[in-house]
């Protein structure tokens, strides 16, 4: 396999411009405080353009990463305290190119690159942290990787061999276990770490994007539609991993979600296993727009979350608690900014981060000043909050990180 193909993976991107201040907008009081399935709604922004700038929160502020080389994009990131936190996606990369994988670290007081040991792996798309010692990278290049840190250093795998039909999406760490899910040319799989080796956990019709786990329990989420159609003929996919007895899962039922065709879920955050969140988008086949995907778990169905944002992606999820959920992507109508909805367990709020560049007569794309993918990670046991992304696409990308304190 050459190193030209692109891997249909959304990346993400900083050159700030100054921007308003200002605080978040909170959408109105839903009839049943308790329930976060009812609808909501904001007031417009006056004045606001698609990618021109709307109001700033002053809690979101840029911070410095780690210098990549060339064009270079963020895809996720994990944090285990105030002192530890990970960010990974690639650098060097450009529309021939497929780029070289980046892995940053924040020691407290600054963001470090450190080196992956692995010449076939181009980027890296996923992390996730069960403790200072036991951190899990995933990616792709020849063949999918993944790389574990002890808390000393980083050893890397191939759980496939050197097979070149299966892309990985996303990683969860608990337990001393990991779960890695993604795709093969025909079905999305889940597979497991042991703790020894990888074995195979789960395969279905479909692809998977992300997962979530804790002790007893695993979430995974995607679509049902063929991974060579996009998700667009496809439904939100759902599967539940649980144990029996023990911490090992034994047994995967798939959840009964809404029919919502066109419906892709990107990204999903277990706060307790009756309270599941999973975001993503609706594709229209037509016009390629996208709306705001939100699905809730509460123990007993699954059900869509209204949002105040009627155009635009979400990509991913958090929580500090039952009633302090985040969530981050991208507002079609002010694309130029990272947008965050706050779920307070009654109402919700949204908020942009800062204009990350101008909209330019001269620019390389017409999305040069649009964000392209944002990610969301708590620090545990704080309030604090990271977010990072990529602004631009292919020859003009750049990396961000954000942090609320």
């Amino acid at each position: 396999m050459g190193k030209q193909r692109r891997w249909p993976i959304a990346i993400t991107c900083l050159a700030l411009v100054t921007g308003c201040t200002g605080g978040g907008h909170a959408a109105t009081p839903t009839a049943r405080p308790a329930s976060p399935s009812v609808p909501g709604s904001t007031p417009a922004v006056p004045g606001a353009t698609a990618t021109g700038r709307t109001t700033v929160s002053p809690d979101w502020r840029p911070v410095a990463g780690a210098k990549l080389a060339g064009n270079a994009a963020l895809l996720d990131v994990a944090a285990t305290g105030g002192r530890d936190a990970w960010a990974v996606g690639y650098k060097a990369g450009a529309e021939d190119e497929e780029g070289m994988p980046a892995l940053e670290r924040w020691d407290g007081t600054r963001w470090s690159e450190v080196p992956v040991d692995d010449e076939d792996v181009w980027h890296l798309v996923g992390v996730s942290a069960g403790g200072p010692d036991d951190v899990w990278a995933v990616g792709n290049g020849e063949s999918p990787f993944a790389t574990h840190y002890d808390g000393t250093r980083w050893t890397g795998f191939h759980p496939y061999g050197v097979a070149e039909d299966y892309l990985l999406a996303d990683v969860a760490a608990t337990g001393g276990h990991a779960w890695l899910v993604g795709r093969n040319l025909t079905q999305g799989v889940i597979t497991e770490w042991t703790g020894q080796e990888f074995r195979n956990a789960l395969r279905a019709d479909g692809y998977f994007t992300a997962v979530t786990a804790k002790r007893g329990h695993v979430w995974a989420v995607g679509t049902d539609a063929p991974a060579s159609e996009g998700g667009a003929s496809g439904t939100p996919m759902i599967w539940h991993g649980t144990a029996v007895s023990g911490p090992l899962i034994r047994s995967w039922q798939r959840g009964r979600t809404p029919q919502i065709p066109g419906g892709v879920l990107r990204r999903v955050w277990m706060i307790t296993p009756s309270d599941v969140w999973a975001v993503g988008a609706v594709s229209a086949r037509a016009d390629g727009s996208e709306t705001p995907l939100v699905l809730h778990w509460d123990g007993g169905q699954w059900s869509r979350v209204e949002v105040p944002i009627p155009r635009g992606r979400l990509e991913g999820v958090t929580a500090l608690a039952a009633g302090d959920v985040w969530i981050s992507g991208v507002d079609a109508d002010h694309s130029g900014q990272s947008l965050f909805l706050h779920f307070d367990g009654r109402t919700w709020t949204r908020s942009y981060g800062p204009l990350l560049r101008a909209e330019a007569e001269d620019q390389q794309y017409p999305t040069s000043d649009d964000i392209a993918r944002t990610g969301i990670a708590r620090v545990p046991g704080t309030s604090t909050l990271w977010s990072v992304g990529s602004v631009g696409e292919g020859d003009d990308e750049a990396p961000f990180i954000l942090r609320r304190n």
